[in-house]
């Protein structure tokens, strides 16, 4: 496979020594190791993971902290389907973390798709089956796949006792999760939220046979049982920390970060990941005099089976350092699949590290690249606390290759349908230059952050994001809302912001003053960019649109009478809010330009 070629000469000594000594070997050693593993939280061969990493960190002279934290876990183990007076010999049948565990027999209807939240382009603003009518007595059966969470919500509100969702794929349904609440444990008010319905998953070919004969004239009635575990369950999360010594007295610090849980032995999902933690640990670690900032390497469980729970933790334990000291976390999942050469599909990073990627990503592979918008998935724990972010997933395959092989869309694997979730993701799955490659790309992309005099984070463009999401919604809502009090904040915050960072680059603006003023935007701006709740909670586990608290002007396009002014006074108290915190941005960069050197 032809590889992308290293611009060298963009890269600073410092860099391409770190650069020539990323190797291959101890990656590929810990993928041999995952292999044999099938790494469900709370189970054993998670532990056995976990120890061989914190093994790896000892053996080179790593530091790192172990956490043992208790983790709202649910495990599925098995589905069945058994149809009544027909039959009906299914392939693979899957339930999904979170899913009642019982058994229900009924009536099927089929309803349809209403899309995958959390991955589809869905510019549909109504309600998740607004078509569909009562279901009570019946089970659902449907094309949202395993991804469906607030479809499952909205089926279960319309009275389905059951939900069975075909997938794309032929030979496996996709192991999935169904459950809206971020880090898999609810507030003790909104128990209710976690599904109480059973969910199976089934394979194309099975899934339009249920269609069929649900849509035929004798109708379709079957059984479905689900089997989970469903508790606190016990999950190391481990943590390594480098110092830098080369500015003793920064606390400032980068997370870089992954999952070591999985499906089945999840190679590219993510085995390739903890490796590259792995190295880059070591890296860093060998290099730690030469470091400005310090850095974090965490390997967190609960991805899989606790949406995204270990890093929740840390997020909660962690909270008021994370808001402090952190400058940025960078997410490490899915790199290194084989013929993945391009960035296009499935990296995302906020707004104002758009320059630190794009040029990280040109100097490092010369591949071809596209921003896109970050989706309320992978472990972005720490968009509340308002963290700058960049990567969530890593190199994708071609879109042409990937059509050429069949494969249909998933978020993860470089976009390899026959890998993600399912239990071919297998040792052949990875490739070894396209994971050097890419422990490579983050290496030196984390290496920018770590050592900059003034990080390099631009916030002018956090608000060009922040007035098109706007531009957008004031064009849904056409006369029946003014959003001009937010616009214009923007356009003056976006000049004022381009001002500061020309007299930071000049040096007018001492180091230490710029940055605070760039990681106190970060936590007012990503957090209107990226979520709604307060800075210390976790906005749900479902689709969201950029500046997610005026969304609700989409509405204007399907609603009318009443509705229209329930509309108006959401969206009036949502920009006194916004107007409130645009402001505090201003006097954020007002302070440090005036404060100079």
């Amino acid at each position: 496979m032809s590889q992308p070629t290293t611009n060298r000469d963009a890269l600073d000594q410092f860099e391409r020594r770190l650069f020539d000594e990323v190797s291959i070997d101890e990656p590929w050693d810990l993928l041999e190791e995952f292999s044999t593993l099938e790494r469900v939280s709370g189970s054993a061969d998670e532990v056995t993971a976990a120890d061989y990493i914190c093994d790896r960190l000892h053996a080179n002279g790593i530091s790192y902290k172990r956490h043992e934290p208790e983790l709202y876990i649910s495990q599925p183990h098995n589905a069945t389907i058994e149809t009544i007076d027909r039959e009906f010999e299914p392939g693979p049948v899957k339930t999904v973390s979170f899913s009642a565990s019982t058994t229900v027999s009924g009536p099927v209807e089929y309803v349809g798709s209403a899309g995958g939240d959390l991955l589809d382009e869905d510019d549909d603003p109504r309600e998740p089956y607004h078509d569909v009518g009562d279901l009570t007595g019946k089970i659902a059966l449907t094309r949202a796949g395993s991804l469906s969470i607030r479809a499952v919500s909205t089926l279960s509100e319309k009275g389905a006792i059951g939900v069975i969702a075909i997938h794309e794929h032929d030979r496996e349904p996709h192991n999935g999760i169904a459950t809206p609440i971020w880090g898999g444990a609810p507030r003790y008010d909104e128990r209710e939220k976690i599904p109480d319905v059973p969910i199976a998953n089934v394979t194309d070919p099975d899934g339009e046979t249920l269609k069929e004969w649900a849509e035929s004239d004798e109708g379709l009635e079957l059984e479905l049982s689900t089997d989970l575990t469903t508790d606190w369950m016990e999950c190391p999360v481990v943590v390594a920390e480098i110092e830098g010594e080369a500015d003793p007295e920064n606390d400032e610090f980068l997370l870089l970060h992954g999952h070591y849980d999985s499906w089945f032995v999840g190679i590219t999902d993510n085995a390739t990941g903890d490796a590259g933690l792995l190295e880059a640990a070591r890296v860093f670690d060998e290099h730690s005099d030469e470091l400005d900032r310090n850095l974090r390497v965490a390997w967190w469980p609960g991805h899989s089976t606790g949406r995204y729970a270990g890093s929740t933790w840390y997020a909660d334990e962690f909270a008021q350092e994370l808001a402090e000291n952190c400058v940025a976390q960078v997410n490490m999942d899915s790199p290194g699949a084989k013929d993945a050469t391009e960035y296009t599909d499935m990296s995302c990073w906020t707004p104002e590290a758009h320059e630190l990627v794009g040029d990280a990503i040109d100097d490092v592979t010369g591949a071809p690249y596209e921003e896109h918008f970050p989706y309320r998935a992978g472990d972005y724990s720490f968009d509340n606390l308002g963290i700058t972010g960049f990567f969530m997933l890593s190199s994708n395959i071609p879109a042409e290759i990937r059509e050429e092989r069949g494969y249909h869309p998933v978020g993860g694997c470089g976009g390899n349908s026959d890998a993600w979730h399912v239990s071919t993701d297998t040792l052949e799955k990875a490739g070894e230059d396209e994971l050097l490659r890419d422990i490579r790309l983050y290496v030196v992309s984390v290496a920018r952050v770590l050592n900059a005099d003034v990080l390099p984070f631009d916030h002018a463009r956090s608000a060009a994001k922040l007035r098109e999401a706007v531009e957008r919604y004031d064009a849904a809502a056409g006369d029946r809302f003014d959003f001009s009090p937010t616009l214009d904040r923007l356009d003056a915050l976006e000049a004022e912001i381009e001002a500061f960072n020309e007299a930071a680059e000049a040096g007018d603006i001492d180091a230490e003053t710029a940055n605070d003023a760039i990681t106190s935007l970060s936590r007012v701006l990503t957090r209107l960019y990226l979520v709604e709740r307060g800075q210390f909670e976790q906005d749900p586990a479902t689709g969201r649109e950029p500046f997610p608290r005026f969304s609700v002007a989409r509405k204007f396009e399907v609603v009318d009478g009443d509705e229209v002014g329930f509309v108006r006074t959401q969206l009036t108290r949502e920009q006194n809010t916004v107007v409130g915190e645009l402001e505090r941005a201003r006097s954020i960069v007002a302070d440090a330009t005036e404060g100079g050197v």
